[in-house]
């Protein structure tokens, strides 16, 4: 009698445990095959993990997932996430986690960007839609919390937007620079972007609510914009890592401090906010001179991202050469 009580014990112990991994396994998974979860559209969205602002890619897929996932759910997809505060906010990927590392024992954490642009709310809450892109980035925060766009992720956000589609795109270009203002119109509607309203800089301009601009010039042009020098002149609350001082364009250390500067016909290609909760946002093409913002949009114009990685700053030398700028 009590050999057979200690069997109906054990298989309602492992009864139990069954039902617990089940119900586990329905909840990371989402209950995909359900039956009401089948009539459910599927989306393809490509995902990528990285560290060191893109310029290391750990993963890179495109798959199928359910029409209003989260970009949570679409990395547990394609690695093992650990979570903190509740479950919002990702704390680990395939067991790289956030904390001090490093010689220095710099702060590293994660964070994510849905096609190109830094997302404002934790992983769980955002849906994805078909088409977007998500990265996900392992990097120190000691120089800027704030890093707002990946500029290797171009064409986005220019074609799909940040959680919908782009209302507005224009082409801003310095004087002298018409022709090739046209030509990157045409190369961005190629992508799939909406069309591109095309005017001169002028040094009132900035980007209209909920546009998405590029801004083509040298950089002493640029700097003659104030929105552009505001920017520039406060590198480190945007999170910009090269920017621009007059006709020089400087590089800048982990720390803050300015560890270099771009030679002559080196062009450059960076993104200017938006800051969370605000509006606007403009990619930089840009040089030294006129033969580096030439090298810059020859660049773009060739740009193969799974070759390089979305990586936060485009650095270009003659005739469109890549030239790797390391973000440590």
């Amino acid at each position: 009698m009590l050999k057979a009580g200690r069997i109906w014990s054990s298989a309602w112990w492992c009864a139990a445990a069954a039902l617990i991994a089940a119900v586990v396994f329905f909840a990371v998974r989402g209950c995909a095959f359900m039956p009401w979860n089948q009539d459910k559209e599927t989306e393809l969205v490509r995902v990528t993990v990285t560290r060191d602002f893109g310029s290391d890619v750990l993963k890179d897929e495109s798959l199928a997932v359910r029409e209003g996932s989260s970009a949570m759910r679409v990395l547990q997809e394609v690695a093992e996430v650990e979570t903190s505060y509740g479950g919002g906010f990702i704390h680990a990927v395939d067991g790289l986690a956030s904390g001090y590392g490093g010689e220095d024992s710099r702060k590293l954490d994660w964070f994510y960007y849905l096609n190109g642009q830094m997302a404002d709310a934790g992983a769980e809450e955002l849906e994805i839609s078909g088409g977007d892109w998500l990265v996900f980035d392992y990097h120190s925060w000691e120089y800027s919390t704030f890093t707002p766009a990946l500029a290797g992720c171009f064409p986005e956000p220019f074609v799909h937007g940040y959680r919908e589609p782009p209302r507005e795109c224009s082409v801003v270009y310095a004087a002298g620079w018409e022709e090739e203002g046209g030509e990157f119109a045409v190369l961005l509607r190629e992508a799939g972007a909406p069309s591109c309203t095309l005017e001169e800089l002028s040094p009132d301009w900035r980007p209209r609510e909920e546009e998405y601009s590029v801004v083509i010039g040298a950089c002493g042009e640029l700097a003659e914009n104030d929105f552009l020098a505001d920017a520039n002149g406060n590198a480190r609350r945007l999170g910009l890592r090269v920017y621009l001082t007059g006709d020089d364009m400087l590089i800048v250390g982990e720390n803050g401090e300015v560890s270099g500067r771009l030679p002559a016909g080196t062009g450059l290609v960076e993104a200017v906010g938006p800051r969370l909760g605000e509006d606007g946002s403009a990619l930089m093409v840009t040089g030294i001179d006129r033969e580096g913002t030439e090298a810059a949009l020859a660049l773009l114009a060739d740009w193969d991202s799974t070759r390089y990685g979305p990586v936060m700053v485009m650095m270009a030398g003659a005739g469109g050469t890549w030239m790797e700028l390391p973000l440590r």
